[in-house]
């Protein structure tokens, strides 16, 4: 299930917090207007009941507001919310609050939604006594991204202390790409998990032209990682690096010639999958990680 794109305000319930409600979705969701028109959804224990359109939300009872960004968005979030409960919900803000703790800023709210939508019907699943899903890619999410594989099996920890229930160590890889597309700043996980494909193929490649081994758990290949995931980012958002000096290009081209066709063989993968065409900037950096790669890597040829 898809969800819709939000950002999850706090309500000032002591405040000038005037809604009046256009849709009952269930007791504890309402569709509703704020005083410019606005459509938000509200969420607080008894907040529908008896409650007719038209009529005004009791501040009293709100407990969270979720303020939406996307037009025409509101009916499908109160619709994905309106199924999940109040405990779940809590449990997947408390998730979110760690993660920007201990992942960064960039975990905003906007994550909120497809999280909670994944978390909870993973539980639900699992009380089901459905078997656990053997997720695709799972290799390349750990080694790749293992800040956030970490947090999440730290997670499955919380949500076994709120909702008690043991999802399985498998459970840690979506999550983790959840917050890992959450750079990215969009709800579509499917860019990230073209993305992580890419990734490892292009170490692949790297390990065979460069005839070294190549260690995913060394800090050379984070730092690669690292650089090719703020390169997705430029490319998705089109913003470019800075310039160069005149010659450097040449002269690294120069002096690491095998290093730098590496680079020129990741450029044009990049924009055969994904129609980005790399800059010289963009290529010469790609060379310095190459050439980090090729120095700590072990021989294989």
């Amino acid at each position: 299930m898809s969800a819709a794109r939000s950002d999850l305000s706090p309500p000032d319930v002591g405040g000038d917090l005037r809604f009046v409600v256009k849709r009952v979705f269930n007791n504890s969701v309402v569709l509703a207007a704020d005083p410019t028109g606005a459509e938000q959804v509200l969420l607080g224990r008894g907040i529908g009941f008896h409650v007719r359109p038209g009529e005004p939300v009791d501040p009293t009872l709100v407990d969270k507001v979720f303020v939406l960004q996307e037009r025409g968005s509101a009916e499908r979030l109160a619709a994905l919310l309106s199924d999940l409960s109040l405990v779940e919900i809590e449990a997947a803000q408390e998730v979110l609050r760690e993660a920007r703790e201990a992942l960064g800023d960039h975990i905003s709210d906007h994550v909120f939604l497809p999280l909670a939508d994944h978390v909870v019907y993973a539980v639900r699943r699992a009380r089901d006594g459905q078997p656990a899903i053997d997720y695709q890619l799972r290799w390349e999410v750990q080694h790749l991204y293992p800040a956030e594989v970490e947090f999440s099996r730290r997670a499955l920890d919380l949500i076994h202390e709120r909702l008690g229930v043991r999802l399985p160590d498998a459970e840690a890889v979506p999550m983790a790409l959840h917050f890992v597309n959450a750079q990215f700043g969009s709800t579509d996980i499917g860019g990230t998990i073209r993305m992580t494909e890419v990734l490892a193929e292009i170490l692949g490649q790297l390990a065979t032209e460069l005839g070294v081994e190549v260690d995913e758990d060394s800090l050379d290949v984070a730092r690669f990682v690292s650089h090719l995931r703020y390169l997705f980012m430029r490319g998705r958002t089109g913003a470019e690096l800075a310039a160069t000096p005149p010659g450097v290009v040449e002269a690294v081209r120069s002096a690491q010639p095998l290093e730098h066709a590496a680079a020129v063989g990741i450029a044009r993968l990049l924009q055969d999958r994904f129609g980005w065409p790399a800059t010289d900037e963009e290529t010469l950096y790609l060379t310095l990680h190459v050439a980090r790669l090729r120095a700590s890597g072990r021989r294989t040829v």
